[in-house]
């Protein structure tokens, strides 16, 4: 086996009220001067005020900037670090989905590299880190708080791209349940599936190894236990707090390996046609599981038992296929149609969607099975 590396956040803190200890945390990176990324959802839902409360309360100066943007444009990641500049913190928090999280990030390191930002997309080519990062999750699908990549949206060349940088981990990540009761359910379902897709990719990717295998499992096990009772049930604290593990626990194990095939298409299909990047996995990942499942089919059977399916006595590839009828009854219970005729992107964008996917390197790298363009057109045919 070749030699490969495990890097993660270096500090958890997690469990009901957890944002509490937040100016223990700010205090623990020297800091004393708080800039908190948000976005306006958060905002009006008084989410930041509890944030802001718990550093008033301290004492602790802090500024706001609530601009983020679902799936955020290159130039709302410019606005934050300008936000930063002007500013001037010793710590960045980051609270929100992923998006907030991501912008938080990039805020941080361009803190400490000049631009423009167009030379850090990619991997490792940020030089230098920026001040240290605090990220809180409001969403459980992301994981972003414990990965090092921001996605951004480039609305000029209509695709989104990715930096990847060691400078990007969090010093600390805390994960409070009760900052996501408030997700109605169909943000849970959408989330909840986006880290589903995080753990199965990574799982069956080529650069898995045992230390993700190990967290993708137990992340794929509790999202199979919890997310239809986060979804029915949103008051559900247990269900709740389960599903942010999950999120927690695929973040961290994903930004060890990438991604896949499903993230190469969710990108290429999000920066035309800017639908919710959770809805994208979630509706995709039947379509890649049934075209990889024969790649690595030993890996599809363990998906299949952490969902609950008698696979024993059973061919490989029949138990294998367990897997993807488990995730079509799961998309089914939360209402998410994977037919892709059901979002309304028309078939003669597939050979450029084809194209954009099989550019997207750093996710496809990892894909189990090879893939071309002319696959990818018969994957969106397959499923129109």
């Amino acid at each position: 086996m070749k030699v490969q590396s495990f890097e993660t956040v270096r500090r958890v803190v997690f469990g009901h009220g957890a944002v509490e200890s937040l100016p223990d945390e700010v205090k623990r990176v020297k800091g004393s001067r708080v800039l908190v990324v948000t976005d306006p959802g958060i905002k009006s839902a008084g989410v930041l005020d509890q944030v802001t409360g718990v550093l008033e309360r301290a004492n602790l100066g802090f500024s706001v900037f609530a601009e983020v943007e679902p799936d955020p444009r290159v130039e709302v990641a410019l606005a934050g670090a300008k936000a930063a500049k002007d500013f001037g913190p010793d710590v960045i928090v980051g609270l929100g989905g992923g998006s907030a999280l991501d912008i938080s990030k990039v805020s941080s390191v361009l803190l400490a590299n000049e631009g423009p930002i167009d030379k850090y997309f990619g991997m490792e080519l940020v030089p230098r880190p920026g001040v240290p990062l605090i990220l809180i999750p409001t969403t459980a699908g992301t994981g972003s708080e414990m990965t090092s990549i921001c996605v951004l949206s480039d609305t000029q060349n209509k695709v989104k791209k990715g930096i990847v940088s060691e400078h990007m981990f969090a010093r600390a990540a805390l994960l409070d349940p009760q900052l996501t009761l408030a997700l109605p359910p169909r943000v849970t379902a959408m989330t909840g599936m986006d880290a589903l897709v995080h753990a199965i990719e990574s799982f069956v990717g080529v650069r898995a190894t045992v230390f993700t295998d190990t967290l993708n499992l137990q992340a794929i096990r509790l999202v199979a236990a919890n997310l239809r009772q986060a979804f029915a049930q949103g008051q559900n604290l247990a269900a709740r707090e389960n599903m942010l593990h999950a999120s927690c626990l695929a973040g961290m194990a994903f930004s060890n390996t990438q991604n896949g095939l499903d993230h190469a298409l969710a990108l290429a299909i999000g920066g035309k046609f800017h639908l919710p990047h959770g809805l994208l996995t979630a509706f995709i990942l039947p379509w890649v599981m049934e075209y990889n499942l024969i790649a690595t089919p030993h890996k599809y059977v363990e998906i299949a038992k952490a969902f609950g399916e008698k696979t024993r006595r059973m061919p490989e590839v029949q138990a294998a296929r367990l897997a993807v009828k488990a995730v079509k009854n799961l998309l089914d219970d939360l209402g998410i149609s994977y037919r892709l005729s059901s979002y309304g992107v028309p078939r003669e964008e597939f050979p450029a969607l084809a194209k954009t996917t099989v550019g997207a390197v750093r996710l496809i790298s990892n894909n189990p099975r090879t893939v071309t363009e002319q696959e990818v057109i018969g994957i969106l045919e397959a499923n129109y």
